[in-house]
């Protein structure tokens, strides 16, 4: 491999060996050679995106990104580049931002000279037939179909929509059927000439910057570069420059009040400032999102939450953002309290902003600090996905100066500014805020609608008694329930300040020696078992550990149970968010939960201080103390996340419904509704005592950590369990057990739900083809059929047939059992017909499988065996798949080579038995369909649902296409359904 010197900076830990080339046509080309690389990956970005749309056609960037998967000249077969990217383990997709359009894609590593021809096409010949346009026209419908219901997509195009009118950043990006077919059409434009001349006019070889990553020597991927993309017409065109008035006057100092989706109240503020981009050298708004955002002691969110008034702060450049200009926002998620003091809310940001502004505020050692820390991520990174890291990169080489391209992707300035961090903190003032209030009881106020998502909403200058009060740094704000007021001054001294020097960054970053294949149990008592595996082939200093406190007695044996251990999960993770959002900053994560054996704890980081973190975790995990107030704030956000479950898409809910009938003892969501507003803190606090008295800890730690200091922090686990729990160890006969309803033979099951959204036009079906228990050969038949028919599926019910945007087939595990499952989500057809088109597909797919020839079949085999011997690229995956097999009892930490040994001595035979037998056969295969219908849309065919909604869900058997009985299950019959039915055993 060629040793050119980098063309950047790079990590410490960085191993890839780069060079930049520029191609004759003026393409730029960024080159990454890994030759331990099991994937290859790339990506080409062209600097066109939503904001060149023809006014006439919003959306048509978007819509143009769509139509070239279709074809090209050289590949005219519709699909063929997708399909032979997923014939060899790859996946593909794009995307459309302001600025840019991007393509990337994955493969086995073998096989990027043929992906590369074939990516290639899409900026060489595309072939857009009229046919497709008017195809995939229902594909970006649907796309935007699954958003209408989304705040996140509501509230992005009402920022655009309430910007300056003139600016293209104002207008409708995503496009649908109507803005891309029938408004065009009825003024007589042509889509398909649009599509044609918007490629012509945009896409040239001098806006496209490629970066590509394989196992190749670094003149073997210049090659593949060069001979592939020489063809690539060079227009000549520069980068579109874009006016800097986003916005004006006019629309800032401006109050938008929103209704949501979702339950909930949030105050969001924004700021027109300089361009992040074009200073990433000095990253001003990346220092005061350092400061603004923080969560740690002393913090404005740490004084908001004291108070009851908030639950989430988050601080920084804002997605509306674009190349000459930045948006600074500061979000804040309020409490009910929060919600009804929202200006005070809002004024311990301005306080917060003129602490800033105060000497000491823009300080070098902040400064320094903050540029340590994000040196430290950038230089003991991960070893990233190809897939990503091509992504990021292409997209980056159009932003940043080449020379300092990887440290700006990290945030990691090279200068100091304080006169430029100075000029933005003065552009956040009241009155050039652009404030978005968001919340149901606003209703009242919001009589207008936005054009493209009928977003409920009302517009106002921010009203003046506001304004005053932010404005004066003398403004007072309310120290809490009491009423009284402390001044400024008082403020700054006692409960706001800039945060204190970081304890927990590490300064030991010596490695370990050794690596071990799989985990071992180095202790054992009648109360614990850690596993350990030292893992040195990362060579970064850094460790993962689990500890999973199982109290199967206590923590999932009702509903009642169920609630309060997530309750208690909450308020410690409240309790500990001052200390941990430093430990986070200087790369210690951790992850605090609630499962149906008890609570899991995970941590990750560098190993210097990553037990310290998991102490102070535990510390507070035993304090079993529920601060009454806090209780009430955790209360009151849990009702609120159980309650917006029924604003998840669909086919989430859908995904939801089928695990609660699949597992044995899973209680529903509408059984902690109906508990959670029973609970106190009392009860919680009398609960904490039963929950702890009987812990087993299982643990694990992988990486870069000292055995010793994996068993001191175990044995200090016990001894805590034992002193401040009084916990004894569970018995055999309470070890918690995970049991998977076992679906009859021949004996279809319909679980039919209405969507719980009234707003959601939306439908969608899952349909799960139950496979068996867990072993090497099972999972390797699953895993084929998956692997040879996600593309044909795809490319027959979305390409060809347009059923909805969300269409995928795959294979997924529930706990121990295989399954093999379709989804698809529609805005335009029924569940009942959508599952009508995969039972009508299946035999397309069986066709498809028996066809292959045995040359076929051997490359689809070796393919998927790639794929499932991708060796790991950081340590948290390692840990992860060690985790699940010790989590599930199985143990079986050579999976991968198993299956694949049982994957080679596949017949075709085989293939087609398991095939019909598990899928096609409706006497011997275990289906059970979810069907979540929208309100709104008639049923087209198929299992019908009657008009009213008691019929909808009545219980009963009724006629499926083959004939077969459909066993009905409603949501009320399903707890009494599975305990009729048998179960898998438990391989734990």
């Amino acid at each position: 491999m060629s040793s050119d010197p980098p063309p950047f900076e790079i990590p410490a830990v960085d191993e890839y060996a780069y060079r930049l080339i520029k191609l004759d046509n003026s393409i730029q080309a960024l080159l990454i050679s890994d030759p331990e690389a099991d994937k290859a990956a790339a990506a080409c970005d062209v600097r066109v995106g939503s904001m060149s749309d023809p006014t006439e056609f919003p959306g048509l960037a978007h819509f143009t990104e769509h139509m070239l998967f279709y074809s090209s000249k050289k590949y005219p077969e519709e699909d063929a580049y997708s399909k032979f990217i997923s014939d060899h383990g790859g996946k593909t997709n794009a995307y459309t931002s302001n600025e840019s359009t991007q393509y990337h894609f994955d493969c086995a590593y073998d096989a990027l000279p043929e992906s590369l021809d074939r990516f290639a096409q899409f900026f060489i010949c595309p072939l857009i037939s009229e046919d497709g346009v008017a195809r995939e026209a229902n594909a970006v419908d649907s796309e935007h179909g699954k958003n209408l219901n989304s705040d996140a997509w509501k509230k992005l195009q009402l920022w655009r929509s309430t910007a300056n009118s003139t600016h293209p950043i104002s207008r409708f990006s995503t496009g649908n059927i109507d803005t891309l077919i029938n408004e065009p059409e009825s003024k007589g434009l042509s889509p398909h000439q649009a599509v044609k001349t918007f490629y012509d006019q945009h896409y040239s070889a001098s806006l496209m910057r490629l970066a590509v990553l394989g196992r190749h020597s670094l003149d073997e991927l210049e090659e593949l570069v060069r001979s592939n993309f020489a063809e690539v017409v060079d227009r000549g065109l520069k980068p579109a420059k874009f006016s800097e008035e986003a916005v004006t006057e006019e629309e800032t100092g401006i109050l938008i009040k929103v209704v949501p989706e979702r339950d909930g109240h949030s105050i969001e503020l924004q700021w027109d400032t300089v361009s992040e981009q074009q200073h990433s050298d000095a990253a001003p708004s990346h220092y005061l999102s350092h400061l603004l955002g923080h969560e740690g002691e002393g913090s404005a969110f740490a004084y908001l939450k004291k108070r009851g008034w908030a639950t989430g702060l988050v601080a920084g450049e804002a997605s509306t953002s674009f190349s000459s200009r930045s948006f600074f926002m500061v979000r804040i998620d309020l409490t009910e309290a929060g919600h009804e003091r929202v200006a005070e809310v809002v004024n311990v940001v301005f306080h917060y902003l003129e602490l800033i502004k105060a000497p000491g505020g823009i300080a070098e050692e902040i400064y320094h600090e903050m540029r340590a820390l994000s040196r430290l991520k950038f230089d003991y990174r991960d070893k990233l996905d190809p897939y990503n890291y091509v992504s990021s990169l292409a997209h980056a080489m159009h932003v940043y100066d080449i020379n300092t391209l990887l440290l700006s992707m990290y945030n990691v300035p090279s200068r100091f500014d304080p006169d430029l961090i100075r000029s933005v903190v003065d552009d956040l003032t009241p009155k050039k805020a652009r404030v978005m209030w968001t919340s149901k009881s606003l209703n009242e106020d919001c009589t207008e609608r936005e054009k493209w998502y009928g977003t409920e909403y009302s517009l106002q200058k921010l009203p003046k008694k506001w304004i005053e009060l932010w404005s004066t740094s003398a403004g007072n704000a309310s120290s809490g329930k009491n009423g009284n007021a402390a001044s400024l001054a008082t403020l700054l001294q006692s409960e706001i300040h800039l945060p204190k020097a970081n304890e927990f960054v590490p300064s030991d970053f010596s490695l370990v020696e050794t690596s071990a294949p799989r985990p071992s149990i180095i202790r054992t008592t009648p109360s614990s078992r850690l596993w350990f595996r030292p893992e040195s082939s990362f060579k970064t200093p850094k460790a993962v550990l689990y500890v999973h406190l199982q109290m199967p007695d206590c923590a999932y044996t009702s509903p009642t149970a169920a609630v309060l251990t997530q309750l208690y999960s909450k308020v410690v993770n409240d309790a500990l968010s001052e200390l941990t959002y430093p430990a986070d900053l200087a790369g210690l994560h951790y992850g605090l939960r609630a499962t149906s054996q008890g609570i899991m704890i995970s941590a990750s980081g560098y190993h210097h201080r990553l037990p310290h973190l998991v102490r102070a975790v535990l510390q507070k995990t035993f304090a079993k103390q529920v601060p009454a107030d806090r209780f009430a704030v955790i209360q009151e956000k849990l009702k609120k996340d159980y309650a917006n479950m029924k604003f998840e898409q669909p086919y989430q809910m859908a995904l939801y419904e089928l695990s609660v009938a699949a597992e044995a003892k899973r209680w529903h969501v509408a059984d902690y509704e109906a508990v959670l507003p029973t609970l106190t803190s009392e009860m919680l606090t009398a609960f904490l005592p039963r929950l702890l008295s009987s812990c087993h800890v299982e643990a694990y730690s992988a990486g870069n950590l000292p055995q010793s200091a994996a068993e001191e922090l175990v044995d200090s686990i016990e001894k805590d369990l034992k002193e401040l729990c009084a916990s004894r160890a569970p018995t055999r006969s309470q070890a918690h057990e995970t049991r998977v309803v076992k679906l009859r033979p021949g004996n279809p099951v319909l679980l039919p739900r209405i969507g719980p959204n009234p707003a959601n036009d939306n439908s969608a079906v899952v349909v799960s083809y139950q496979i068996g228990l867990d072993s090497p050969r099972v999972n390797a038949l699953t895993e084929l059929v998956a692997h040879i028919g996600k593309r044909p599926a795809f490319h027959q019910l979305r390409t060809v047939e347009q059923l909805g945007y969300l269409t995928f087939f795959t294979s997924y595990w529930t706990h121990s059992v295989r399954n093999l499952l379709f989804i698809i989500q529609s805005s335009a057809k029924s569940a009942a017909y959508l599952e009508s088109r995969v039972e009508n597909f299946l035999p397309l797919l069986r066709k498809n499988l028996s066809e292959l020839t045995q040359e076929e079949l051997a490359n689809q085999i070796e393919e998927l065996a790639k794929v499932k011997l991708e060796r790991p690229k950081r340590l948290r995956e390692v840990a992860s798949r060690d985790w699940r097999e010790i989590d599930d009892g199985v143990e079986r930490f050579d999976r991968q080579k198993e299956e694949v040994a049982e994957l080679k001595k596949l017949t075709h035979e085989e293939l087609m038995e398991f095939f019909d037998m598990n899928i096609l056969d409706v006497t011997s295969r275990r289906k059970v369909a979810v069907h979540v219908q929208s309100e709104k849309m008639e049923e087209e065919e198929g299992v019908g649902v009657a008009e009213n909604k008691e019929e909808k869900e009545k219980s009963g058997r009724i006629e499926d296409s083959t004939a077969l009985p459909v066993e009905v299950v409603t949501a009320e019959a399903v707890f009494k359904w599975k305990r009729r039915q048998e179960l898998y055993p438990s391989l734990s």
